[in-house]
């Protein structure tokens, strides 16, 4: 498998040249599947507004709601565009039973759908043959963690940004103007990712070929039940709940088989539900002001910073987060935090009395 060309770095990036395969982030995926659809225009308790045909479809869909369907596009658009919205979170308030958690996993299922055909299916890329380093015991291969994109590690292949671009000119053919845009996106690969490439760096001698080697493009798993690209995180009792729920920790298990200590791989970030979807996909945090308050603070963490940090270590992450909440948690919530450090977030209130809103709260 690892000795399969279309499996390798250099096809992917071919692919994406030609279009086969896409580079984009959650906001850009979610926005392309919803406006690439039709979309009327109509008129609601004398007001206009946009009804879009992709949350109408199937035998159980949504019914109305044009107020909330209306923001949350508009909030993935903006973010989509590079504004304030994408270090937001949108979370929907509102009393019990009137559609909030219905909505998102609505969303979540057509977005699965959606990812599932070619055009836009989500890759990833592992690292093989890690027997022949010598530190990694009976580990064979590794797969990114949070499921980065390829184009992450392609932008991360060397140090120097000048010589990775000359590098994705001369070999791959892409343009300036499509390497700037490539590099819009840009984030450095997460912790465990960038130390196991220096370690393949250092095997290697640095000789980019053999490097890529190494890498194999595999598609991310679009099972529900896997918790990947799309994934819920419903709140849980105080005493049992903690930020290893969502963060991870670190593994005594994979402690037993590497040899170097500070080696990163040592933390297992699938064992919380950020880094399931931090590929591309959707967070969903059902009733999230029930959850004891460090672990709403990580929430905010991770919202504005887009990032998993654990002992100062971090990975970026590309997620959608979404949010539910009744009405009396979320008062309960800000009024306890009226003194506290301000953040800046995303809401759509979902009561009938109560118009949707995008805000910031200082």
């Amino acid at each position: 498998m690892a000795g399969n060309e279309n499996n390798s770095l250099q096809h992917h990036l071919n692919s994406v040249k030609s279009g086969d395969r896409r580079f984009e982030n959650a906001f850009h995926g979610v926005a392309r599947m919803i406006l690439e659809d039709d979309i009327q225009k109509v008129i609601v308790n004398g007001k206009t507004a946009y009804d879009f045909s992709i949350f109408r479809q199937g035998k159980k869909h949504i019914i109305g709601m044009y107020d909330e369907i209306n923001s949350f596009v508009s909030y993935v658009k903006d973010a989509a565009e590079g504004g304030s919205s994408k270090e937001m979170a949108f979370v929907l308030v509102g009393e019990p039973g009137n559609g909030k958690t219905f909505f998102v996993e609505y969303l979540c299922t057509l977005y699965r759908r959606f990812l599932s055909s070619d055009g836009n299916r989500k890759y990833t890329f592992g690292f093989n043959k890690l027997d022949q380093l010598g530190s990694y015991g009976r580990i064979h291969t590794i797969e990114s963690q949070t499921y980065e994109d390829p184009m992450i590690l392609a932008m991360n292949l060397f140090d120097d940004p000048d010589e990775t671009k000359t590098f994705l000119s001369q070999e791959h053919g892409f343009s300036d103007k499509e390497l700037e845009t490539f590099y819009d996106e840009y984030r450095p690969m997460g912790a465990c990712s960038g130390y196991i490439w220096n370690d393949i760096r250092s095997h290697t001698g640095g000789d980019i070929q053999d490097m890529l080697s190494f890498i194999e493009i595999i598609p991310v798993p679009l099972t529900e039940s896997l918790g990947t690209v799309t994934g819920k995180y419903p709140a849980k009792d105080k005493i049992t709940s903690s930020a290893v729920d969502l963060l991870g920790e670190e593994s005594i298990q994979r402690l037993l088989h590497i040899s170097d200590t500070n080696n990163l791989y040592r933390f297992d970030l699938r064992r919380g539900a950020l880094a399931r979807v931090a590929g591309g996909g959707i967070h969903f945090s059902d009733e999230i002001y029930k959850n004891k308050k460090d672990l709403v603070q990580v929430y905010l963490g991770v919202i504005q910073n887009r990032v998993i940090e654990i002992e100062g270590y971090k990975w970026p992450i590309d997620t959608l987060i979404l949010a539910t909440s009744n009405n009396s948690e979320s008062t309960g919530f800000w009024l306890k935090r009226k003194r506290r450090r301000s953040w800046t977030g995303a809401v759509s209130a979902m009561s009938p009395t109560t118009p949707t809103t995008n805000f910031r709260n200082h």
